[in-house]
């Protein structure tokens, strides 16, 4: 399928978003008054992935699962191993071995927390974490467990929303909505952030099956005439900023799907805007600078320790949350060139000569 620039950048703004507020977080540790955030409610980037997610999965595999049916499973699950493993497994392994150098070299483990290290590892590397297996080691990885567990459903969730009868798919999205609203009305200022295991999947979950509805929805060419209107990028984005400036999960969270769909479509201004070299640069690395990033906060924060050990004032404060999310980025594209890029190669490549020795070992091959 044809690569959609502006969501492969707006995946790169998500993944800045993640970090600035997490870096803002390590900053105030440092500061002696409380400072902003980069980015306000910068973890509902998160929310913004599994939509995302969803209509991606739905855009590049819908075909194929339509064509081959059950038959494409393999090969789909193959891809999304071969553009997760590689990548998480060098991240974990970053994270053991700066652990292991912080207490050597400290006397204490900055980077990670276990009571149970090899099941914490293997639970790690089979991305367990997510649905309550063993400790998440490396903070942002969570997503990715729970997201594999919709790549799992997938199927039927498209036998769901993309059979012939409409009914069952605006029931599933109606559904999902009254879900995320639910959940919002059980906390302040109708917030998404959950800190339960079972609340991040279903959360997960239904901000996946909205975002297929809204490859669905672009289906229809009066629809997606509609949605490809400068005014509805406008209208997406000023709703999006809104819900993050004042700081309300649920008004940004449903403004998602419609910034989805009119980028999708839209050949305006702010799409082009979107798709530019720089977030599109970013887009391409994003999964790298998302699993990685944390790793930089406590080592960055001990090497300031180290040489300021004051507390900052606030513009210093700024600056270091601004630069630390900065700092991540040459590191990502290492990663991107190095592993992920390889990695995808590697597995599949590997998969390939261990079907051809399956077929050449099967009786009357």
């Amino acid at each position: 399928m044809k690569e959609i620039r502006a969501l492969t950048a707006l995946r790169g703004i998500a993944a800045m978003a993640v970090v600035a507020q997490h870096f803002s977080a390590t900053a105030q540790r440092a500061s002696a008054a409380v400072i902003p955030s980069l980015v306000p409610h910068g973890y509902m980037a998160v929310d913004l992935f599994f939509v995302l997610s969803g209509f991606i999965m739905a855009y590049t595999y819908a075909g194929d699962f339509a064509a081959r049916g059950w038959q494409a499973f393999p090969d789909f699950l193959l891809k999304r191993v071969a553009r997760i493993v590689p990548l998480n497994t060098a991240a974990l392994l970053l994270v053991l071995l700066a652990g292991a150098a912080s207490t050597a070299w400290l006397g204490r483990n900055i980077v990670h927390d276990s009571r149970d290290l090899p099941y914490d590892v293997l639970c790690n590397l089979l991305m367990l974490q997510g649905i309550g297996l063993g400790t998440n080691l490396n903070g942002p990885s969570w997503s990715i467990s729970t997201e594999f567990v919709a790549y799992l459903l997938l199927p039927l969730l498209l036998a769901v929303m993309l059979g012939r009868r409409r009914a069952p798919a605006i029931a599933a999205v109606a559904l999902c909505l009254a879900v995320l609203a639910a959940t919002a009305a059980q906390h302040a200022r109708l917030g998404l952030d959950t800190d339960s295991i079972g609340g991040d999947l279903l959360r997960c979950l239904t901000e996946f099956v909205i975002g297929i509805g809204v490859y669905r929805l672009l289906q229809h060419r009066a629809w997606a005439m509609r949605l490809a209107d400068g005014r509805v990028a406008a209208l997406a984005v000023a709703w999006v900023l809104a819900g993050l400036v004042l700081r309300i999960d649920l008004i940004a969270a449903l403004g998602f799907p419609l910034l989805i769909a009119t980028l999708a479509v839209g050949r305006g201004r702010i799409a082009r805007a979107v798709a530019s070299p720089l977030p599109y640069f970013l887009g391409t690395i994003s999964f790298s600078i998302y699993l990685l990033h944390n790793l930089f906060r406590p080592i960055e924060l001990e090497l300031l320790y180290a040489v300021h050990p004051q507390p900052l004032g606030t513009p210093a404060a700024l600056a270091l949350a601004a630069l630390g999310s900065l700092s991540v980025i040459p590191v990502a594209w290492l990663a991107y060139v190095a592993v992920e890029r390889p990695g995808r190669r590697w597995v599949r490549g590997f998969a390939t000569l261990v079907g051809r020795g399956y077929k050449l070992q099967r009786p009357g091959a």
